[in-house]
């Protein structure tokens, strides 16, 4: 079944007692593709009555009824807790539904992709679920192996592993990860954004990339041999280097991706560049996902605080995305 018509986008809940609801509540005026929020309508009542907020929740029955002057809420089974500042272990199946419910209707191509609202991962792994975040799962459930691209108009940058402790990474270091990381990751420029034999920097691991192998030995056994098997293949990938310099201005002319190899590599310079800006994106799954690249700001719920920006951007990446898979198809 191919890509076709202008779906809706699914946005799954997250922490209910964060800041989620607040931010999608303000993209509701905002010039976006129609979205709607899966969730309990009862819970979103209230949490519109505590924010003295005057945006009208529509219901639907069928997706495509989206307005785009009130909140579209695709309703749940479960019930959500209400309160604010506060995660509910009693909201776990609440969470796990959205999430899941949304992730079925973009297998069934019903919509033309997900965002999904931060979570908090404490209260999730404590009550049964067995993964480190949104990314390790997306990729369990569709049996495929997610990428982590983190970015925004400045920068786009991956990272080979993700949410794991420190003294794990150098295990996942391996050429056969790094090999299909890259593969994946070309794929996705390509497909994704439309960047044809995409230039991409891959960092070292070690400082100053070992210095000969001084300090490491990973760059000339593990990255180095993997870069150089894509440059046979007529790729253009450039390192090991090393991570505290391929991010300033200069460095970054001829790039359109770097990759990193682990998490506060790439979510540092991200973060710097753009701290309310930028999206995280999924590449690799079967269907577009993107989310904001925060958390749930338990410390300002309620306060008028909360951006939106990285919101409005993960809403609009999915439809950039989704309008480049079509045109692809169209070739």
């Amino acid at each position: 079944m191919g890509l076709n018509g202008k779906l809706p986008i699914a946005i799954s809940m997250g922490e209910p007692g964060g800041i989620n609801i607040e931010i999608v509540l303000n993209c509701v005026n905002e010039k976006l593709p129609k979205f709607f929020l899966v969730t309990d309508p009862k819970w979103a009542e209230k949490c519109i009555k505590n924010l003295n907020s005057n945006i009208k929740i529509n219901i639907l029955e069928n997706i495509k009824d989206c307005s785009q002057e009130a909140l579209n809420i695709l309703p749940i089974k479960n019930k959500v807790k209400f309160g604010f500042k506060k995660s509910y272990k009693e909201n776990v199946p609440a969470i796990m539904e959205s999430l899941d419910n949304s992730i079925k209707l973009a297998k069934q191509k019903k919509v033309s992709g997900i965002v999904t609202l931060p979570i908090i991962k404490k209260t999730l792994i404590e009550n049964g679920f067995n993964y480190p975040g949104h990314t390790e799962y997306l990729g369990k459930v569709s049996k495929k192996k997610p990428l982590m691209i983190m970015l925004n108009q400045k920068l786009k940058v991956a990272t080979l592993t993700t949410h794991i402790p420190i003294s794990q990474i150098t295990k996942k270091v391996t050429k056969k990860n790094l090999e299909n990381t890259i593969q994946i990751y070309i794929n996705s420029l390509t497909k994704d954004f439309g960047i044809i034999n995409p230039k991409i920097a891959v960092s070292a691991l070690n400082p100053h990339s070992g210095e000969e192998g001084k300090i490491g030995k990973e760059e000339i056994n593990i990255i180095k041999p993997v870069i150089d098997k894509f440059k046979k293949k007529g790729k253009t990938i450039y390192g090991p280097i090393p991570a505290d310099t391929m991010f300033h201005q200069d460095a970054l002319k001829n790039i359109d991706a770097n990759l990193c190899m682990f998490h506060d590599q790439a979510l540092i310079p991200i973060k710097s560049s753009d701290f309310y800006g930028s999206i995280n994106f999924t590449a690799g799954l079967p269907f577009i996902r993107t989310s904001p690249d925060h958390g749930t700001a338990f410390d300002i719920v309620g306060l008028n605080k909360a951006n939106n920006s990285s919101l409005i951007n993960a809403i609009k990446y999915v439809q950039m995305i989704y309008n480049q898979r079509i045109k692809n198809e169209k070739k």
